[in-house]
Formats: structure tokens, sequence, C-alpha cells
């Protein structure tokens, strides 16, 4: 009698858990840092119905800076310790139409600019919006998930790290980009 080896398959839980652990599975919400403007943290919606990531800024303008189109935006309230704004400014992708969650399209500026999610450093597109009557100051849309490869587990919250976490990660240069 023979003995034949079978292989075993990883059970959905340890896939699940492995990528977890490093870092590639996102909550219904996380903590999002903005490296470009000196941001070490702010909480996010996850939202895998919305293809735009959108930010809450205040006073978005356009302006031309050696021949490029920048925006110069505000962020109210997110200097880590809750107080202050924190004047911004991010190369202009193009002026886009967005559909809000409540139906009605508005012209929003779009611009580019680095995220860091746990241990991972993006590059992705943002939508400047009013989102001050909102829960979350940031929306984390599908788009920018492809762009770092995550998954969302919707039951979870904060899987990609705590904020202290972002922030040293970025701090000493071990955010990984992709």
């Amino acid at each position: 009698m023979t003995t034949r080896k079978t292989k075993v398959k990883p059970s959905l839980k340890s896939k699940t858990d492995a990528l977890i652990s490093a870092g590639h599975v996102l909550g219904w919400r996380e903590w999002i840092g903005f490296p470009d403007f000196d941001v070490p943290f702010m909480k996010a919606k996850v939202d895998t119905g919305a293809r735009t990531s959108s930010l809450h800024a205040l006073n978005p303008r356009v302006i031309d800076r050696d021949n490029q189109k920048f925006v110069k935006f505000i962020l109210p309230h997110y200097r880590g310790d809750g107080h202050g704004r924190i004047e911004c400014m991010a190369p202009l992708v193009e002026t886009r139409e967005i559909r809000s969650s409540n139906g009605e399209a508005e012209e929003r500026y779009v611009i580019s600019t680095h995220i860091a999610v746990g241990h991972h450093k993006i590059r992705v597109e943002i939508s400047l919006a009013n989102r001050s009557l909102m829960g979350f100051p940031m929306l984390l849309g599908r788009t920018a998930m492809k762009a770092g490869r995550f998954l969302v587990q919707p039951s979870k919250s904060y899987l990609a790290g705590k904020p202290e976490q972002v922030y040293t990660a970025l701090k000493s240069d071990t955010v990984s980009e992709q």
C-alpha cells in the first residue's frame, strides 16, 4: 500500500490573519496619516462604495506656481493635538464632477498626495469637499484601497495600526511606499 501526500490548504482564517499582520486588511474605519501635510493621523471611514477618496478642506483655491497648478486649502483641527488649522498645498490633478452620497453631483478639486495607512505609504487622488456634517473628516475610497492592495473587513475597526505607530513609522522613514 502506498501513502499519498495531500496538500493542506490554509484556512480562510489563517489567510486573513496573515493579511492583517502584513497590514493589508482594513476595518470599516482607520487612522490615516498625511505625511506631505505633516498630519500624523486622522480618522477615516473606509467606503468601498465610493470611487474617489474625499477630505474635509476649507477655502480651497487654485494657485499657479512655476507654471504648475496647485490647490491651497485649510485642514481644520488636525495638528495632532486637535487644535489649530493647517494650511496645505498639493498638486491639482483636475476638477472633477463627483456624486455625493445624497446623489447630487458637484465640481470638486482633486489633488494628488501621499497617505499613510499602517506601515504603507501610497500616492492617491483625493477630492476636497466640505465634510463638516459627516462623521469622519476623511473618506477612503476604493481607488486608494486598490493602490495599496487592501482588503476590507467591515466588522472590524483600526486594523492597520494605532495613530502612534503610523506617526512613528513616518518619522523613522520605515514606511514602505507603494
